[in-house]
């Protein structure tokens, strides 16, 4: 179960809602939490193809106006664990990565949504948290892969509802001693300090990926997995290492990634 949560920050902070969720904190507790963690873009796209393919961003697509990610020549772990036998779905809120993740990501069956929701529509996160339980009520083969994408933005509620969700999956059977669980970011956002907000880069026409800063390009990343001794790990560690290290875990031979954590 891999549940990403758009554009929090590596660190606490009351200046705006990106900071680290408190619920990282908790999960953090009983997790492997990796403290100086580099994502390879600030764009959700790019990150998190990037990240699926352990490959850096530029390697996937030049930028997001030419992103197309093809299956016939990129390797991304989706494709890797339905080689091995995995249901594989992912859930997302926004129609952007619902339409340029398709070759990627098994995205989440129309009949699984509510009645009130529509493709062209920015889903909230308790929309994407009921969507997610009308596919854990009709039972998920196992095994099975599941990832999630909620948001940080505009929703006060968002800890509680991630924390949420995270217990309906272990209500669902996906329990701490038979399933890996990934919490990250895909990438941060400018700090306050700096003097951007969203309003005021919308202003000038420009979008957040467009700048590059270390509150933006470094991400918060827990992974629990049976038997899960909790550290902290200090050494620095880039998010195109998770799939490889999660696929060695589970024992997949995947000679074309050699990274490892």
């Amino acid at each position: 179960v891999w549940i990403l949560v758009d554009s929090v920050r590596s660190y606490h902070t009351d200046e705006d809602d990106r900071g680290k969720l408190p619920m990282m904190d908790r999960f953090g507790e009983h997790s492997v939490e990796f403290l100086n963690v580099v994502t390879s873009a600030p764009s959700t796209i790019m990150s998190i193809s990037a990240m699926m393919a352990s490959l850096p961003s530029y390697f996937v697509a030049r930028n997001y106006d030419d992103f197309l990610f093809d299956s016939d020549f990129l390797l991304c772990f989706d494709s890797i664990v339905k080689e091995n036998g995995y249901f594989t779905m992912a859930f997302f809120r926004h129609p952007h990565p619902r339409e340029k993740f398709r070759n990627l990501l098994s995205p989440v069956p129309r009949k699984f949504w509510e009645p009130h929701l529509k493709h062209r529509d920015v889903w909230n996160n308790q929309d994407l948290r009921a969507v997610i339980n009308n596919v854990l009520d009709s039972g998920v083969p196992a095994p099975a892969f599941l990832f999630t994408h909620f948001t940080c933005r505009l929703d006060p509620n968002t800890s509680d509802i991630v924390e949420a969700t995270l217990q309906d999956f272990l209500d669902a059977g996906f329990a701490y001693d038979n399933t890996i669980f990934v919490l990250c970011s895909d990438h941060g956002y400018p700090d306050p300090s700096r003097g951007f907000t969203p309003e005021g880069l919308k202003r000038q026409d420009l979008t957040h990926d467009l700048i590059l800063t270390d509150d933006n390009i470094k991400i918060p990343l827990y992974i629990r997995y049976p038997g899960c001794e909790p550290k902290k790990i200090e050494t620095t560690v880039s998010s195109l290492d998770i799939v490889p290290t999660v696929l060695d875990y589970l024992g997949f031979q995947e000679p074309r990634l050699e990274n490892v954590l």
